[in-house]
């Protein structure tokens, strides 16, 4: 059976494998599309893109995707998007405005720490990261110096609070984002809405407004999903999420399989009126 995972995470965000070892590992597990999904950036995309070229793979289809920080109605949501134009011009800027708000999010960060006798440094936090600089970067920099065992102890100790005092814009509009997406020839899913606070009043304004998925996590569904894909006219997408290997976290642990992920490139098609950036 051909499988598609479309949400994993390469060392370019907050993961630990390169683009080149993503690919590997998924045509060994016989992953048949792959979507690299970094927070914010196209980096890990991009990479991924020139190795299937050059090593001429056929085995294996790399989606364009990424993992978008958004919010609606005062609540953080990550936007997955697929099939648009990684070169699009307006996208790029976006991406850019995003990156320099998480390092200004991260500046914020390491001056709290300070104030609280926190002994860290810009470069404690940057060598962790080969790309978008995350509030999991700060949290392993905390980890290596002693300061917290794991990165849950990092969050409810310090990221948490940190992040409730920053006032600062840290994510786009949804809406915006969506618009942004379907300008470039892509469409948007909600990822991991199990997550998300205020969800009813949030998927209904992000339908509205041109939401065309929803992740579908099978450990982590959300009540009435079937309802609710149903009720707002959105389709279902699935990915692993990956970040690292381990016993709950590899990739193809959730998945699209090939009819599914048909479906979902040709409602994308139609809702864009044939003016989707990547072709099957």
């Amino acid at each position: 059976m051909n499988i598609a995972d479309l949400h994993i995470h390469s060392f370019f965000s907050d993961g630990d494998l390169s683009p080149a070892d993503i690919v590997e590992e998924s045509i060994s597990k016989n992953i048949s599309y792959i979507s690299i999904t970094d927070h914010d950036n196209l980096t890990g995309y991009k990479k991924a893109n020139s190795i299937i070229k050059k090593s001429k793979y056929n085995q294996i289809k790399l989606i364009p995707g990424i993992e978008l920080s958004s919010s609606i109605n005062d609540s953080s949501v990550h936007l997955l998007a697929y099939f648009f134009d990684p070169e699009n011009k307006d996208l790029n800027s976006v991406l850019k405005i995003l990156q320099l708000r998480r390092t200004e999010f991260a500046k914020f960060a390491l001056e709290k720490l300070n104030e609280e006798d926190v002994n860290i440094s810009w470069g404690d936090i940057v060598k962790n990261s080969k790309g978008s600089i995350g509030r999991l970067h700060i949290a392993y920099a905390l980890i290596n110096l002693g300061y917290v065992r794991n990165t849950n102890d990092a969050f409810e100790t310090y990221l948490h609070k940190i992040k409730s005092l920053y006032k600062n814009p840290y994510e786009i509009s949804a809406n915006e984002l969506i618009e942004v997406i379907r300008k470039a020839g892509g469409v948007c899913s909600l990822a991991h809405p199990h997550t998300v606070s205020n969800f009813d009043k949030s998927i209904s304004g992000l339908s509205e407004n041109g939401l065309v998925g929803l992740e579908i996590i099978e450990d982590k569904k959300i009540k009435d999903c079937e309802e609710i894909m149903s009720k707002f006219g959105l389709t279902k997408t699935a990915g692993s999420d990956f970040h690292r290997n381990g016993k709950k976290s590899y990739l193809g642990k959730n998945f699209l399989n090939e009819e599914e992920l048909l479906n979902f490139y040709n409602i994308s098609r139609n809702k864009l009126n044939g003016e989707i950036s990547w072709n099957m």
